[in-house]
This record gives structure tokens, C-alpha cells and sequence, in this order.
């Protein structure tokens, strides 16, 4: 699809922007900025009256506690949705499929740019992906904005360009949800990355089928002078491969095998080089990646995911890969990732704490505990929260490889017990306190206390963040309190 399937908007043409939050709110500025009448439509009532009365001032008439409904979206001349409002609300189905008159915020944004985009898409480690590009990017002489699912919306940084008047960025790195995804009629990045596909959101998706279909779907609009960079992972869950409109790359790892003679990039089996081969009119290039200092085999993915998507990016852009050697393997070893991935955060007499909060389904806690395979088994789990439909038996297999005990916690501790109960010693606590403690209990030097629920934060916390941050608030006072007990104990 292309943008001669949408209507033919021009300014004083009405739009109606449902969903008051931080994406809703920065399209239906930017709609105003480019001289529409905007409605902007909320189910609830949390819009703080302070941007309310900004929202007024620009123009924007805003409706609180409206009943959103099918019907009455299919009578709007167009729509510009929030990722965040639940299709049933708008489209009638769960899974919808792409409608004329309902516009998603990202794509929005995008037709009122030409700044050129990397889209980063996946089930799990676009962020950590993202931000490794946008300064894979920026140490080539690019100004990247980096944001869209993660962070700043796309309609913002549009918005704060026109507003300006500057050209402020040169490359945009936007990470893509699949609820973002589901409404796109004609987005084009330079380079689209997908990162992995496995069961999530199957609490809003009716199928994992319908799921792939909105992760597949961001590519549907390609031009074909473009990119797609694909997992070269048989355990992705990216396989079957749809026919796709662009060129295609794969990143992998050694062992793991690409499709014969695709270009791409290779990490050696030491994760010490990055082979990049077989990308027209560029020959064979190699950086040094032994430094990257992330653990877990996802993190490492991701790398080379980066690193596939910025040598392409540049690559288009008609800048030869021979004089980044340096300036890309300096990002790689000073990489640090993102709070609440795979994040240390303390250590006690030989114990090491990670935080990975952010793994909020089975697969992102597969691959953290795929990272730890060498060796005898180290990691003391803490799993749980709320669950969100997939199984968790395909933790066994890493689980059998790599943990020492498991302490389960949240409204998913029973069905973790029935599933993976029955692999290393077990224990349920009420807490993450709780559970810190059982962990620490069973933990002995050299091991690591590894958060990485799989399940969703929400029965007991805010979100990821908030019980990323608690975790290791629990951690600081945990070594501080026996610190005091025994000065320089600690090691």
C-alpha cells in the first residue's frame, strides 16, 4: 500500500485523534501545527488539566470520558489512532486490518518528514537495539533522533523541526511496536530492522498468527531500493519469510546459519569480529567487537543487529564503511545498554545482581538465560508477574543449561510451578523482597541473582521500570545493611 490509499488531507481539513497520551497528544500538535482542526478523544479522565489548557490554547477541542466505539470511528473522515487504545475500540476486531480512514501516530508523523529512518522492530531488544544504533550513527557524523516506541514520539521531533525551523536531526532511529505496526499504509524507512518474533500481547492478539501479521506488516509499504534486516537465528520465530517488496541482510552468530549466499553480517563464534559480506558494492569488512562488555546471548544479537543496520543505513547514504572502523568498534566497547536489560546492579561477596525487568515475556528471558550456557549452572531465576498467554516451557531447555534455583512470585507463580517446577529447586514468595532473599539463601560466590520475570509488571507494579527500580533498590539496601554489619566484607 502507499499513500495514494489514504485520503488526500489538506490543512482545515478536520482530523480526529483518539487516545490522550503522549503519542495522541504530540500528533494532535502536530495536526494543529500543520493548520487542522483537531478533536482529540480520551475514554478516561486523566488528562491533567494544566495540558488540557495547553491543548485548548493551540486549538485542540479535547473530549474526556468519550465513549470510543466502532461505529462511530467508521463515520470519521480520519482518525489518528494511539498505539496504546485497544483495536475492539475502534476497529471492532482485536487484530484490525489496515482502514483508510485510521492513520496509527508513527506513520502520522511520518509523511510530514523527509528525514531519513532506520526502524527497529521485533518482539524483544529493540530498545537496547536502538540506542546501540543511533550511536553507531552519531559516531559516524550523523544527528540522530531516537525515539517512537520507546521515549519521544516521532510527531514530537517532527513537531519541534517545523517549529524550529532547523533541520535538527539527519537520521530519525524509531523503535516500531506492534501495535503500531497494525495500522500502516505507508511508511518506507532506508532500513527496517526485525529483531525476533515470539508469543507476546497474546492477551490483545486473538493468534500468534495475527501477531506476526503486524510484525510483517511494517514491511508491506518498501520501497525497493531499501532494506529489510532480518534474524538469521532459526529460533527467531521470524521463519516463514512473506515475499517482501525491499532487499533483504540477515545478522547471526556463528553456528547459527543464514539463508546461502545472503549479505549480511556475521559475528564469530568468539564474539570477537563482525564480518560483514556479501553487500553489493562494498567489499568484505571486519570490526573488532571483543569488547562489548552486555552479557546474554540477545544483547549480542542485537550488536550485530546495530551494526548490520547502521553500515547499511550509511551505506545508503553513499558514505564508504572503510573509515568507521574505529569510531564504530569505540561504540561497541563503551556500549552500556539500557536501565532494566540485563543491567548489573550490585554485588556481594562474589554474588552479582542483574536486573532485567524489561523481559516481560517467555522469549526475552530465553535468550538472557541463553547467554549464560558456558560452564556449570550459575543463575539463581527470580520468574513472575502478571501472565500474558504463552507457555514457559520453552525456558526448560535453557533452564536445565544454565539455572541453579528458581523463586516464582506474582499472579503466574502456580502455572511457572506446574510448568517449570519440577527442573531445579523451587521456591514461591509474596514479595520481590521476598524472593531476593530466597534467591540469596541458595546463592554462593560466583553465582548471579538474575531478575528476568517474564511475565508482565502489572499486578504488582507500574510497570517494568518501576519494578526494575525496586529490584535494585532492594539490591543497594540488601549491601549497604551488611556493609555496615561488616566493613569491608564486601567483595
Amino acid at each position: 500500500m502507499t499513500e495514494e490509499f489514504r485520503p488526500a488531507l489538506k490543512p482545515g481539513d478536520p482530523l480526529t485523534v483518539l487516545g490522550a497520551g503522549r503519542s495522541g497528544v504530540a500528533a494532535a500538535r502536530l495536526a494543529r501545527f500543520l493548520g487542522h482542526p483537531v478533536r482529540l478523544v480520551d475514554e478516561g479522565n486523566g488528562l491533567s488539566g494544566e495540558l488540557a489548557e495547553t491543548l485548548v490554547r493551540l486549538g485542540v477541542s479535547v473530549e474526556t470520558g468519550y465513549a470510543i466505539t466502532p461505529a462511530w470511528v467508521s463515520t470519521l473522515p480520519f482518525a489518528i489512532v494511539s498505539p496504546g487504545l485497544p483495536p475492539m475500540k475502534w476497529a471492532g476486531e482485536e487484530a484490525p486490518l489496515f482502514r483508510k480512514n485510521v492513520m496509527g501516530e508513527l506513520e502520522w508523523a511520518a509523511m510530514q518528514t523527509d528525514v531519513p529512518m532506520v526502524v527497529v522492530g521485533g518482539t524483544n531488544g529493540k530498545s537496547t537495539t536502538s540506542a546501540l544504533l543511533a550511536r553507531l550513527l552519531e559516531s559516524g557524523g550523523e544527528r540522530p533522533f531516537l525515539g517512537g516506541n520507546f521515549g519521544t514520539p516521532l510527531s514530537e521531533m517532527v513537531l519541534e523541526c517545523l517549529e524550529s525551523g532547523e533541520a535538527r536531526y539527519s537520521a530519525a532511529v524509531v523503535e516500531l511496536s506492534s501495535f503500531q505496526a497494525e495500522t500502516l499504509g505507508s511508511l518506507s524507512p532506508r532500513v527496517n530492522l526485525l529483531l525476533n518474533i515470539t508469543p507476546d500481547h497474546l492477551d490483545r492478539y486473538p493468534s500468534f498468527d495475527s501477531y506476526r501479521s503486524a510484525k510483517w506488516n511494517a514491511f508491506k509499504t518498501q520501497s525497493p531500493e531499501t532494506w529489510a534486516v532480518l534474524n538469521g537465528d532459526p529460533s527467531s520465530g521470524i521463519l516463514p519469510i512473506p515475499g517482501l517488496p525491499c532487499r533483504t541482510a540477515f545478522f547471526s552468530l556463528e553456528p547459527e546459519e543464514s539463508p546461502d549466499n545472503a549479505p549480511g553480517l556475521v559475528i564469530s563464534r568468539e564474539g570477537d569480529k563482525a564480518r560483514l559480506r556479501g553487500v553489493p558494492e562494498c567489499p568484505e569488512i571486519s570490526w573488532n567487537t571483543g569488547r562489548f562488555s552486555l552479557e546474554g546471548h540477545g544483547n549480542r544479537q542485537n550488536m550485530a543487529a546495530a551494526l548490520l543496520g547502521a553500515a547499511l543505513f550509511f551505506l545508503d547514504r553513499g558514505i564508504p564503511l572503510s573509515g568507521l572502523e574505529k569510531s564504530f568498534e569505540e561504540v561497541i566497547a563503551s556500549f552500556r545498554g539500557l536501565p532494566h536489560r540485563m543491567e548489573p546492579v550490585g554485588e556481594w561477596k562474589g554474588i552479582r545482581f542483574i536486573n532485567d525487568s524489561k523481559a516481560t515475556n517467555v522469549d526475552s528471558t530465553r535468550l538472557a538465560l541463553r547467554g549464560f550456557r558456558e560452564g556449570n549452572p550459575s543463575l539463581h531465576l527470580i520468574l513472575g508477574g502478571r501472565d500474558k498467554g504463552a507457555p514457559y516451557e520453552p525456558l526448560r531447555q535453557e533452564i536445565v543449561r544454565s539455572v541453579k534455583s528458581i523463586v516464582a512470585l506474582g499472579e503466574a507463580r502456580d502455572r511457572i510451578r506446574k510448568e517449570l517446577g519440577d527442573l531445579v529447586p523451587f521456591q514461591v514468595a509474596q514479595s520481590l523482597e521476598e524472593a531476593v532473599e530466597l534467591a540469596l539463601g541458595r546463592a554462593t560466590s560466583g553465582d548471579r541473582i538474575l531478575l528476568s520475570p517474564a511475565c508482565s509488571s502489572y499486578d504488582m507494579f507500574h510497570g517494568y521500570e518501576e519494578r526494575g527500580r525496586i529490584f535494585r533498590e532492594i539490591v543497594e539496601r540488601f549491601i549497604a545493611k551488611r556493609t555496615e554489619k561488616n566493613p569491608g566484607g564486601q567483595s
